[in-house]
């Protein structure tokens, strides 16, 4: 593979390695390319001579995406498909054009349903590329962007169920295991879990943005994130207990618009349901994960808080996590009953095993893999749940399920 770059070091990825990001088929395409960079006296940029695979192995590298992506998909068999793969190693807010040889309607309307903001047909010149990026805006000109991230609500049946500690974990699983770009905001604005777990400090970041919502800008937002690796950021307050809530009803809508352009999930960690926050983030969820245990009192809230989730006008798709918080079964509500009291499913049912898992939680660690094998091997599933993607014992499995019907 041929390259040319600039500013850009190989082998090693910056906080965002290249403003511009092209991998294409031919060299005569390559030329214009270097043209149209040449003209515009982009600084940060990186362009390959190769197609969709190529373009996948190199931003599954990257700490960041582009602000711009070009990939051809002369070589793409089955382009939907490909791009689909393409948007797992990208950003929501990456923006892609997709460059081709057909001169199809079907197929244009059908790349911008899924995401990309233009399709090109070759040849390429630099007049088109020239009408189609608008650097100086940091846009691809007049196409509507449809690809954002999908926001997802945490919520318990009372206190102590575990909400935060299987919400960190699902989180950590889809930055570090799928690679997806996440932020993860604690609704308690005056100290959750959720940084002691992680073993980062708060900077009182979400109080921030909440009171200046009038001047949200990507960087502003970016600042107030405590990262976690390169792919987990965190969103948080720790207020003095008595201090005001100084932000006005419906700020939080702004800031979650802002988070799903910059990542593949916005994990929201809201405890309370009295909070007004709380009926912010459901009227805003994409999904929504209510978690409960096997108690009388957790039944009951149960079925209220299913109902103050879904009664709302944005009504989330919402699933049940049972949680088992001790190893006794004496005096538990058995695990039928409660569904049968709810009148609901229960998604996954999560196993005892308080003492890897907390222990984790104390260190700031993830829970080691033997020692915590259950509940690891759930916090996949939620994951395999939210995108799509079944685990390789999932696959496995299916795959065997196969063979036995053919």
């Amino acid at each position: 593979m041929s390259t040319t770059e600039s500013n850009v070091s190989k082998g090693k990825a910056s906080t965002r390695s290249a403003d511009f990001i092209a991998f294409v088929i031919d060299k005569k395409t390559e030329q214009v390319l270097k043209s149209y960079v040449l003209e515009q006296a982009m600084p940060h940029t990186y362009i390959a001579i190769g197609g969709v695979n190529e373009a996948i192995a190199y931003l599954a590298k990257l700490d960041r995406s582009p602000l711009f992506l070009l990939v051809d998909l002369h070589d793409s068999v089955m382009p939907l498909s490909d791009l689909g793969r393409l948007a797992e190693v990208c950003e929501p807010s990456v923006q892609v054009v997709a460059l081709g040889e057909r001169n199809d309607v079907g197929l244009f309307r059908a790349l911008l349903q899924i995401g990309v903001r233009d399709y090109l047909v070759k040849p390429l010149t630099v007049e088109l590329i020239r009408r189609t990026l608008n650097v100086s805006d940091g846009k691809v000109s007049q196409v509507k962007r449809l690809r954002a991230g999908k926001t997802v609500v945490f919520t318990g049946s009372r206190g102590g169920v575990g909400v935060t500690t299987i919400a960190l974990n699902v989180a950590r699983h889809l930055a570090e295991d799928t690679h997806r770009r996440i932020a993860y905001v604690d609704l308690n604005l005056y100290g959750g879990a959720a940084n002691s777990m992680l073993g980062i400090q708060s900077n009182n970041g979400l109080s921030d943005v909440l009171q200046n919502v009038h001047r949200l800008d990507p960087q502003y937002v970016e600042r107030t994130l405590v990262a976690k690796g390169s792919r987990l950021f965190v969103l948080s307050a720790e207020l003095d207990y008595g201090a005001p809530r100084s932000f006005a009803d419906g700020s939080l809508a702004p800031v979650l618009a802002l988070l799903c352009d910059n990542f593949h999930y916005v994990i929201l960690d809201a405890g309370d349901l009295a909070d007004p926050l709380a009926g912010e983030a459901f009227d805003h969820a994409s999904r929504a994960y209510l978690v409960a245990d096997r108690s009388v009192h957790s039944t009951r809230e149960t079925i209220r808080r299913l109902r103050f989730i879904e009664d709302r006008e944005n009504n989330p798709t919402t699933s049940i996590l049972l949680n088992n918080m001790t190893s006794s079964a004496t005096g538990k509500v058995e695990s039928t009953d409660f569904m049968s009291a709810v009148g609901r499913s229960v998604l996954h049912e999560i196993p005892y095993e308080a003492k890897a898992v907390t222990i984790a939680a104390n260190l700031g660690e993830t829970p080691k893999e033997k020692a915590a094998n259950g509940f690891n091997q759930i916090i996949t599933r939620i994951g395999s749940d939210l995108t799509g993607q079944h685990s390789s014992a999932e696959r496995t499995f299916f795959q065997k399920l196969r063979l036995r019907r053919s």
